[in-house]
């Protein structure tokens, strides 16, 4: 009896533990960016030692061109990749040979990752450092003749492939669409609460 007791308790902590574990995912972030020294910032965790890809979607569509950094939690620049110089489609989304593109093996741990545009490069080996674009005065991306491609579309997409959780940690743009949608929904909420108080 003992030992069909001891077999169901460890089958038990088996199913707890799995169903604790977060599973790695794909997490796709898009929006417009409004000025040129603008910086993203994602973070994103993973449980275990793991292949990790992150690329952009921004330049393949007629968009700035973006550069990006990967950095450990506590700031310290892991990597700093510019042109991934690769051509593809994952998952849907498509990317250039200017978009970035790592797809690399880390550690557990939780990372920051920045998206910044063509050539707003980080000034030191820390986050805390800032980027070479600090100091100059906001210019609207959609105002704004980029070096190189001269392209001036705000638009971007961001992807994090193979991790158990990814956030933006900065505030983004929102998209229209999302506007309009909480527009309506404040409205809607307005409605309810005039007829109630009828």
């Amino acid at each position: 009896m003992r030992s069909h007791i001891n077999s169901l308790l460890l089958a038990l902590s088996a199913v707890l533990m799995f169903c604790g574990s977060g599973y790695a995912t794909d997490y796709d972030f898009s929006g417009h960016l409004q000025y040129h020294n603008d910086i993203l910032q994602y973070s994103f965790t993973i449980n275990g030692t793991s292949d990790v890809t992150l690329f952009t979607s921004s330049w393949d569509n007629g968009n700035f061109d973006p550069m990006m950094a990967l950095w450990s939690s506590n700031g310290n620049r892991v990597t700093f990749q510019d042109d991934g110089r690769a051509e593809g489609t994952i998952n849907g989304y498509s990317y250039g040979l200017w978009d970035s593109y790592l797809s690399t093996s880390l550690s557990a741990g939780r990372y920051i990752v920045t998206i910044s545009t063509y050539y707003n490069i980080p000034n030191g080996t820390n986050l805390s450092d800032g980027f070479d674009f600090d100091s100059k005065a906001p210019i609207l991306v959609s105002d704004w003749l980029q070096e190189r491609n001269g392209d001036t579309n705000d638009f971007y997409e961001f992807h994090i492939l193979g991790v158990e959780t990814a956030q933006p940690t900065t505030t983004p743009v929102p998209e229209p669409a999302t506007i309009l949608l909480l527009g309506a929904g404040l409205a809607g909420l307005g409605l309810l609460r005039r007829r109630s108080m009828k």
